[in-house]
Order: C-alpha cells, then structure tokens, then sequence
C-alpha cells in the first residue's frame, strides 16, 4: 500500500482561482513562484509569475482580458494538482496541473480535457486515476448513469469537492473529498474506489482516512 498525507496545494489552488474571479489577480499571483513555469498543449513555453494573465484570462491578442474560471473538479495527488476547468464563452474544458514546491506553484501545464487525461495514464502508467477522474467529473455535472452510478448510489448530494489521493493498490484508489449534500451542507469522506476492466466498479466509504486506506490494503477481489 503506497500512501500519502494530505496536501496544501490543493487549498491553494482553491485560493488562486477564488482570487482570479473576483478580479484580485495579485492574491492569484502569489500562490506562485517568481520563475514559475507554463507549459501549453499546443503553445508556447513562458516563466514568471507575470504570465498568469495571459493563462487564466486565455489570451486576447495581446489585450488580455480576465476571464472567469469554472471548476468542475480538483484533485490533489502528493505535490500536484489537477483542475478540471471551464471558461466563460465557447472554449472548451481543459485540464490544468499544477506541480507545487516549498508551498508555492512552481509548473502549470495546461492541456485539453482528453489530451490531458491521456497524460495522467501516461505519467502514473495506470488508467486508474484518469477513470476515477472521469466519473467524478461527470457525477459533478450531474449525470448518474453509466460508470457513474458506482457514485450516485453512494451518494445523493451535488458534487464531490477537492479530492485529494491518499493511497494506491494494484485494484484501487483511497481518496479523501468533501461531499456537498446541498448548496449548504457539507461533510468529509474517505473512499477506496476498486477498478475492474478500466471501470470504476465500487466505492466504499469509511470513517476516517486511515481505516480507508487499512482496508484497501486488506481488500481482495472476488
């Protein structure tokens, strides 16, 4: 059983986009390192704090403009975190990782949201968190069916927020998330998300995230 504590990160990210938002791009900014670095599918490479602008406001020909940032799904996994993201106006999702060092974001990588996911099976030679990233961003946007309904029986509120990875198995993933029940209730949960055939095929919640990750470790399939 491979486990990791639970990470900052994954608050501040939460904090640069919150800032980004309300229009407070020097709070964004500090989040980040001074050499950070930015890494486009498809673009260019750029260093510096200075080119969040151009990042998060998603270009205007050089009279950039910020632009709102949706996201559907965060999920922290040891020193990295990945953002599930959506523009205002007609751009398409994407996937954003963000690489953190000595409290600070020291790598953005931005890619389209398949592009990316394939990247997350390539770099942990493993399709288990690109699947689980796949069915918890389709539960957030409400769908229910499919590989989906591992989660919609489990859990009947809005969305699953700021997942963080606490552990890996051959068979599975133990994860922590804040589970939204409605727009004002919340609570914490510890989940081992089981795989089979590159699908989710249960999820089991726990008390705490140390008796999660001590029955993934137990677990043997059936």
């Amino acid at each position: 059983m491979r486990a990791t504590a639970a990470q900052e990160p994954l608050t501040l990210i939460r904090r640069l986009y919150d800032a980004w938002n309300v229009g407070d791009v020097a709070a964004a900014a500090n989040v980040l390192s001074p050499d950070v670095r930015w890494d486009t599918f498809g673009g260019g490479r750029a260093a510096g704090a200075n080119a969040i602008q151009a990042t998060l406001a998603g270009g205007s020909g050089g009279t950039w403009h910020m632009t709102a940032v949706a996201i559907d799904l965060l999920v922290g996994v040891v020193d990295h975190v990945i953002a599930f993201s959506r523009r205002s106006g007609a751009e398409p999702e994407r996937i954003e990782i963000w690489t953190f060092r000595g409290g600070k974001a020291v790598h953005y990588r931005g890619y389209p949201l398949n592009e990316g996911l394939a990247v997350l099976s390539e770099t942990t030679r493993s399709r288990k968190l690109e699947v689980a990233c796949r069915t918890l961003l389709a539960f957030n946007r409400g769908d229910r069916g499919g590989d989906v309904r591992v989660f919609a029986e489990q859990f009947h509120g809005q969305r699953l927020d700021d997942v963080q990875v606490l552990g890996e198995t051959f068979e599975s993933l133990v994860v922590s998330a804040v589970h939204h029940h409605d727009e004002t209730t919340s609570a914490p949960v510890n989940l081992v998300i089981t795989f089979a055939s590159d699908k989710a095929r249960r999820v089991v919640a726990h008390a705490t995230a140390e008796a999660a990750v001590a029955a993934a470790a137990r677990w043997t399939p059936v």
